[in-house]
């Protein structure tokens, strides 16, 4: 089994951005994109930052009564945001896998390259 990692893509207009996936390749985080690697990669960064703050985490429920959350820089500027889940106790157990995963997590760059 491999570890948990942050893939890192460039977009077709030269941006980036990244998820964090699990081990079994599931996307717990979606990244904003970036203008550059560098950001990118610093985005990163206070994720593994803010990860273990559950006050970094920002709640949020759609109009169709989905559960999802942003994980947020101190500044209340959003790193991340989750899928859209059923229930209270879903979207709590993704941020809980996010705590876990998102300090540990390796970075794979898609196109090595673009490193």
């Amino acid at each position: 089994m491999t570890k948990p990692y942050y893939e890192v893509k460039k977009t077709i207009t030269n941006t980036f951005y990244f998820n964090l996936k699990t081990s079994e390749d599931e996307i717990i985080l979606y990244g904003e994109t970036c203008k550059t690697l560098k950001l990118c990669k610093q985005q990163i960064i206070f994720i593994k930052q803010n990860a273990y703050d559950y006050d970094c985490y920002q709640s949020k429920i759609t109009k169709n009564n989905k559960h999802y959350f942003n994980l947020l820089q101190k500044e209340d500027i959003i790193l991340g945001q989750s899928n859209k889940y059923n229930t209270l106790e879903e979207k709590e157990l993704a941020i809980a896998a996010v705590m876990l995963y998102a300090t540990v997590a390796t970075i794979d760059f898609l196109n090595e390259s673009d490193e």
